[in-house]
């Protein structure tokens, strides 16, 4: 992810502007009233305990689109410079994801300069860290202070994201080097070979054909959102179709000593990306697909402290915002890599906060079929989910409605359960996020708005 200078100097100079109210039909709402009041928190519940997976799954939260010091553009630009390594900006990105209590970290780091490091130093090894091997599958798990581990994955992000690399993609550097800056069925081939699960990222930008014959090839993934798009004027302009500068008015607020939480500037760019969301839904419609959220966090935008005395674009703070959740058997690496594999998973946007009691599932006569599988026609099964247990809130309760999309159109507005015939199905929840606005006094108008809160894998009901 490359940003402009003007965009920080746009933050920091541009006024608050009105907002527009929009509303939100409340079929389906959670509207009973919360227990308690909570105080907003910088940090994320564990997701094992928040969650409340379905049957025996275990709920792990992991991040798909995340850079190290070893990209060239990460860590104000400064990560790696003449063979010294930004210490200090690694130290803030061990700490976002402790604080956010990930559990799986896909590193994607930029082929410059990362390929050019041996492969186990793309983990960034240190004492008190352990390696965590599986078979072929490797991993580091870094020690929290408060005894959570985050499991860090090798990867890469350029015209492809390969993430749960086990080894480089070839030993020499150069051929490497061209493999990771390439997307064509070679470069997919080599990367899978090294273990690799190859995503796309941008998926806003990217043109529908080239992705369908990618998917033929072995595309494991897309995003159907991604957090430089919604910042970025030129991705804005040309593959959104919005007002390039649209959201600088509504993060003014944040800027300025007030009552607002600075985390929740995030409020302030948060929207579905229909080009994205369009691109998966035609995947989907061809074979499976897995859809993952990019936090794309270099720490390299907005040094300009917030009211609360850290960054704008901290890995905190950027990681706070949203995940990708996991539903695993258990915590090896063979279990992470499985539900990967099975592209058994829902995007999470924990800004709104922390859901619980999801499930998606198609009833079959012999069978339970998960998100990211597929199945004879049966019962497709919706269950709403409600805000978990301890997450910020005031006494005002959201609102949550639920979509059902077929084949890229809504096909059901609320939960229960549903006979599906063969089609591509996914579950779409927004929220309007009243019990944020104790949060919100001086921006409103923020917590009157829907949101998307989250994108459920895909479910294929295929005929028998």
């Amino acid at each position: 992810m490359q940003r402009s200078c003007v965009l920080a100097l746009a933050l920091a100079c541009t006024p608050s502007a009105p907002v527009s109210d929009d509303t939100l039909d409340t079929q389906g709402a959670d509207t009973a009233p919360a227990v308690q009041a909570e105080p907003w928190s910088g940090r994320l519940p564990p997701a094992d305990a928040a969650v409340d997976p379905p049957r025996d799954w275990t709920a792990l939260r992991a991040v798909f689109h995340l850079h190290s010091p070893w990209s060239h553009d990460a860590c104000d630009g400064r990560g790696w410079v003449e063979g010294k390594l930004d210490t200090a900006c690694l130290d803030d990105l061990r700490h976002g994801l402790c604080e956010t209590r990930f559990d799986v970290a896909f590193l994607t780091d930029h082929p410059d300069y990362a390929d050019a490091q041996p492969f186990e130093e793309m983990l960034h090894p240190r004492e008190g860290d352990a390696w965590v091997r599986d078979g072929d599958r490797v991993g580091r798990a870094v020690a929290c202070p408060d005894g959570h581990e985050v499991i860090w994955r090798a990867g890469f992000e350029d015209e492809l994201m390969p993430v749960a690399l086990q080894r480089h993609v070839d030993p020499d550097q150069p051929t490497r080097h061209a493999l990771l800056n390439a997307s064509d069925a070679a470069a997919v081939d080599a990367m899978t070979q090294a273990g690799g699960f190859v995503m796309m990222a941008h998926t806003e930008g990217k043109d529908l054909d080239r992705l369908r014959k990618l998917q033929d090839e072995g595309l494991h993934a897309v995003e159907v959102f991604n957090l430089h798009a919604m910042f970025g004027p030129d991705i804005r302009k040309d593959d959104l179709g919005l007002d390039p500068f649209g959201w600088l008015g509504d993060v003014g607020p944040f800027l300025q000593a007030g009552d607002v939480e600075p985390d929740l500037f995030f409020l302030g760019v948060h929207q579905a990306q229909p080009p994205s969301l369009e691109r998966f839904d035609a995947l989907l419609a061809r074979g499976p697909i897995m859809a993952t959220a990019g936090t794309d966090a270099h720490q390299n935008v907005l040094t300009t402290p917030m009211s609360d005395g850290e960054r704008g674009d901290s890995y905190r703070r950027m990681l706070r915002w949203f995940s990708t959740m996991l539903l695993a058997r258990g915590r090896t690496l063979a279990d992470i890599d499985e539900a990967v594999a099975a592209r058994r998973s829902f995007v999470a946007f924990e800004a709104l906060g922390t859901p619980t009691g999801l499930d998606f599932r198609l009833d079959t006569d012999d069978s339970v079929v998960e998100m990211g599988g597929e199945g004879p026609p049966g019962t497709l099964v919706v269950t709403c989910p409600t805000l978990a247990a301890g997450v910020p809130r005031g006494l005002q309760p959201p609102e949550i409605r639920v979509r059902v999309i077929k084949d890229g159109e809504v096909w059901q507005q609320d939960c229960g359960s549903f006979e599906a015939e063969p089609g591509a199905y996914r579950v779409e929840v927004e929220m309007v996020p009243r019990h944020l606005a104790d949060f919100l006094v001086d921006a409103p108008t923020l917590a009157e708005r829907a949101y998307p809160w989250i994108y459920t894998g895909g479910i294929r009901v295929v005929a028998r």
